[in-house]
């Protein structure tokens, strides 16, 4: 078993990320090559360690940090808002931690393979939880110690202090089981709660007491104790429901604040794919800029940027690109001064091009120490007082600077706009180096190639690091949507109209991220895959996607016309994705058609083959034709039509994997016609 995947990557990476915060001296390279990891697999979601590269980790992590007990730290550590980030939002949204542990009881087997969960309450506010190994599985006590930590930091997130922690039974002392037992301060409604039913027990017994001894006072003394009881039973519903409007509302607000993280992750990820074709595509660095300003203004949320690159004596550091200001404000940046060689204390600009290291300024009045005076004053002038700025480097050697600040949304500038600036300049400097390479000698191809190689890999990275966060936001929406349904079981009499309705917004909301997700998820996998060239029969897999379509919904009334002999070569997997989502598209826009009509057909135009899906739908306006392809955007409306708008633009990513280009011509309620053609010649690698 030793050999076996059991554990997930993200507890190594859970450790990784305690190491960053607390022992920074630890040489993680050398930690991991010792357990037989690489960097890359702890970044994979989906990859899975063994217990011997784990046993050979935490040995090799306790030798080099001289912790013992480092193993319960991490597990702490992995529930606190630093690993946990957004899903924390998701945990705290929760009832309390009686409910959470359902939440643990499901994730357990998404991080391990060796063990199975199970929690019962014994309490308002205690809960057991059992720990049970698979069969053939040899766990360390240190592990043990990591998951008393993990539960007491669980707890903690509900309650802000640590739970009380039993451990009456453990394997690694002779039990048949690990046994943990955790109780915590009860809350007001648990106390409502317990109060309620001795209330009713001790009134009735007082009104039969009365009864019994003074029946004239009893006609009295009931409608007392009945008041007296309604009271309580009133404060207990009361501080019920405001807890569970409080986990209603924050369940609600992350659900909004993960979709835009989604979107986010996938226009940075765009961003630097479109850098890079980018570079293939210009030589003049003052073109290059030009592009990318205009994407940097396009993908993301920062109100105005600049470029400034070192002059050919690189004495000053001078303006070549930028967006969102005016011209007069640009006038003032052409009159500023940021000399590299002065002896005068450097500016943020040029601090961060020497040191080449990314800066984050707050409020320029308390960076005296850092910027000259002329250069606060354009500052002022220009309206900001907080800006990043990161050097924009290439094999060692300073080029130049990128900077942003936000003057209109005041938006707060934060450490995770300094990571990402912080990559995207060491992309352009790679943009930048590439075309001064190629304006000044063509006998460089070799190093250009590297240059792009290593863009190409930063590309993939990304996109794997786009297809991670896809993935990991799919357990907290799972939960979403599980503890909707416990909420809607556990307190049916309890929810009012407004806490309903709160409730099916979320619910909503969550069914659309869940699609958003897994359409992000296939277009990730469309993009990463190798290609497979062989010859494809695309008459056949028309014709079984229309069957699957007619047997799925035989009720439409639906003709379709798919011509004979069809052939191709490519990626029959790819290309089948293709096909089926144009034909689907066909399918889902001619649903109001009383007889909707399909074609697939090949012509000549040209000299060119030219492939055409053609339908007799709803069409659209030629005017927004060109943002059929782009990822999110639709040209119907979400009630008239359904869908993510992932589809095309996951069609146009197969198809310029094969070497060929689309189109689509249409006009509203006349149909739409998608144009596409193949030229598998030297594409053999993934975008």
């Amino acid at each position: 078993m030793d050999e076996q995947p059991l554990y997930n990557s993200r507890i190594i990476d859970t450790y990784l990320k305690l190491l960053r915060k607390r022992y920074a001296s630890v040489d993680v390279e050398d930690l991991l090559r010792y357990a037989g990891m690489t960097i890359h697999e702890v970044m994979d979601p989906g990859h899975w360690f063994t217990q011997k590269q784990v046993d050979r980790f935490y040995a090799r992590l306790v030798q080099l940090s001289g912790n013992e007990t480092l193993a319960r730290e991490a597990g702490r550590f992995a529930a606190s808002p630093e690993a946990l980030g957004a899903l924390r939002a998701y945990l705290l949204g929760l009832v309390g931690p009686r409910q959470g542990f359902r939440l643990v009881n499901r994730a357990a087997a998404m991080f391990t393979r060796s063990s199975d969960y199970e929690s019962r309450p014994l309490a308002a506010n205690r809960v057991e939880v059992v720990v049970r190994f698979r069969e053939g599985v040899a766990e360390k006590p240190f592990q043990c110690a990591n998951r008393m930590g993990f539960l007491e930091a669980f707890v903690s997130l509900f309650t802000d202090t640590l739970p009380a922690i039993e451990h009456s039974e453990c394997i690694f002392r002779g039990g048949r089981v690990c046994r943990y037992e955790l109780s915590w301060e009860r809350r007001a409604s648990d106390l409502w709660r317990g109060i309620r039913p001795v209330a009713a027990l001790l009134l009735s017994g007082l009104c039969a007491v009365l009864g019994v001894f003074s029946p004239e006072t009893l006609g009295a003394a009931i409608p007392a104790a009945a008041a007296l009881f309604l009271a309580i039973a009133c404060l207990a519903e009361r501080a019920e429901n405001r807890e569970l409007h409080s986990a209603l509302v924050n369940l609600r607000d992350s659900t909004d604040r993960l979709l835009g993280d989604v979107q986010s992750n996938y226009n940075q990820a765009l961003l630097v794919n479109e850098i890079g074709q980018v570079i293939s595509s210009k030589t003049d660095v003052d073109t290059i800029l030009a592009f990318v300003a205009q994407l940097l203004e396009k993908r993301l949320v920062y109100d105005r940027g600049v470029i400034m690159l070192a002059d050919v004596g690189r004495t000053t550091l001078t303006l070549r690109a930028g967006y969102g200001y005016g011209e007069e404000e640009r006038s003032l940046f052409d009159g500023a001064a940021f000399p590299l060689n002065g002896t005068d204390p450097p500016g943020i600009l040029v601090r961060s091009f020497r040191e080449q290291k990314p800066l984050h300024v707050t409020d320029i009045d308390d960076a005296t120490a850092l910027t000259p005076q002329p250069n606060r004053e354009l500052a002022r002038a220009l309206g900001g007082s907080s800006f990043i700025c990161c050097p924009i480097v290439c094999e060692g050697e300073s080029l130049g600077v990128l900077a942003v600040d936000n003057i209109r949304t005041n938006r707060p500038l934060l450490q995770s706009d300094l990571s990402l600036l912080g990559g995207i300049a060491q992309v352009i400097g790679v943009s930048i180096h590439n075309a001064m390479l190629l304006a000044q000698e063509k006998r460089l191809v070799e190093q250009l190639r590297r240059q792009t190689a290593e863009l190409e890999a930063s590309n993939r990275e990304l996109e794997s690091f786009s297809y991670s966060v896809a993935h990991d936001l799919s357990a907290p929406v799972r939960t979403i949507k599980g503890y909707c349904s416990v909420i809607e079981e556990d307190y049916a009499h309890t929810l009012d109209h407004d806490l309903r309705a709160h409730l099916s917004r979320i619910e909503a909301a969550a069914a659309r991220m869940t699609g958003v997700i897994d359409d992000l998820l296939k277009l990730s996998c469309v993009a990463r895959s190798e290609l497979i060239f062989e010859t494809v029969d695309l008459s056949g897999l028309a014709r079984e996607i229309a069957e699957e379509m007619t047997q799925r919904d035989p009720q439409r009334i639906m003709e379709f016309r798919i011509a004979d002999g069809v052939h191709c070569q490519g990626d029959p997997r790819l290309l089948r994705i293709a096909l089926d989502n144009l034909i689907r598209n066909a399918w889902k826009f001619t649903a109001p058609r009383r007889k909707g009509v399909i074609e697939f057909e090949i012509v000549e135009r040209d000299g060119i083959r030219t492939y055409c899906v053609r339908d007799n739908g709803a069409g659209f306006d030629m005017a927004y034709a060109a943002k059929l392809f782009q990822p999110f955007q639709r040209l119907h409306r979400v009630d008239e039509f359904e869908g993510t708008g992932i589809g095309l633009a996951m069609v146009q990513r197969i198809i310029s994997r094969h070497g060929g280009s689309i189109r689509a011509e249409g006009a509203v309620e006349q149909g739409a016609t998608f144009f596409f053609v193949l030229d598998t010649a030297g594409r053999t690698k993934p975008l």
